[in-house]
């Protein structure tokens, strides 16, 4: 198949290119050609700024895939200036389980509806980053309807290769025994390992499923 992805050069974006790679799928890139990355097959690449909506126009107008993965889109807009101008077979959108309000034991995909909350057509810094993720949601539902498309909603990413090294914050002001604050110490966190994260949204682009998904490893921190 022949598959856009959007984003993809950071994190655990190269496991699933490389996944993809592996399963001979031709896979195109579409980032700000700020990373250069090698993997493990050749790749296509197209430079557009993700947050631009004229350059997304220029770069991805009159294109047609097979499978579109939007590793980056945040917001309604996000979804709107890509799905306005592509042509694909399969949307697949990066969501979050932060749009689930509150979180709580057993989270299901039902307890978060973007159908049914208004949309607000909404740019990055609008929201919250929870809410902006819920409103590309609601595009992604009400507007395109039409687009078979998947909302893969993960938790905590974790891995060796997490450039935000959000984990490692804790680790280090554990072990320097530095104080900080956590709000609730009974909490418990769903979380995803990197490589697992790519390699199922690899995973997904064969499978006749469309509709929202929650993605984790086994058990809770």
């Amino acid at each position: 198949m022949n598959i856009l992805v959007i984003g993809g050069t950071r994190y655990f974006g190269i496991y699933m290119i490389n996944d993809l790679l592996k399963h001979g799928h031709n896979v195109t890139i579409a980032t700000r050609g700020n990373v250069d990355v090698t993997f493990d097959n050749e790749v296509s690449r197209i430079i557009l700024e993700r947050t631009n909506a004229e350059s997304i126009k220029m770069a991805l107008k009159g294109k047609k895939y097979d499978i579109v993965i939007d590793k980056i889109a945040y917001c309604s807009n996000d979804i709107k200036h890509v799905l306005d101008v592509i042509d694909c077979n399969k949307y697949i959108y990066m969501s979050s389980t932060s749009v689930y309000d509150p979180k709580h034991w057993n989270t299901i995909e039902e307890d978060f509806d973007g159908f049914e909350k208004e949309l607000v057509w909404c740019s990055r810094m609008d929201f919250p980053y929870e809410e902006i993720k819920r409103q590309a949601e609601c595009a992604l539902w009400q507007i395109y309807k039409n687009v078979d498309a998947i909302a893969v909603r993960y938790p905590f990413t974790i891995g060796e290769d997490d450039y935000t090294k959000r984990l490692l914050f804790y680790i280090e002001h554990t072990i320097k025994e530095i104080p900080m604050n956590i709000n609730n110490i009974d909490y418990q966190m769903s979380y995803i390992r990197s490589d697992e994260a790519g390699k199922f949204i690899s995973f997904l682009v064969d499978k006749d499923f469309t509709g929202a998904l929650n993605g984790s490893s086994d058990g809770t921190i």
